[in-house]
């Protein structure tokens, strides 16, 4: 079994962040305000891989119109 490291599932949560908010046709700054965040914020998520607090992805996760589940389907 080849153990997933958490720069790997950090990243991985990024592209999918990013993936699903392109899907949607938001853009960073739209989904940033969406969550009472800036844009550096999605950018450095997107870009540099997502560590989010519960809420935070719970934020997300309604705003991208998608479970916390799907979302942290990686």
């Amino acid at each position: 079994m080849i153990k997933e490291t958490s720069e790997q599932f950090k990243r991985k949560l990024g592209i999918k962040i990013a993936k699903r908010r392109v899907e949607l046709g938001l853009t960073q700054e739209q989904l940033a305000n969406s969550i009472g965040k800036d844009k550096q914020f999605i950018n450095r998520y997107e870009n540099d891989g997502a560590n989010p607090t519960a809420f935070v992805l719970k934020q997300l996760a309604q705003v991208l119109e998608i479970s916390v589940d799907e979302l942290l389907d990686v």
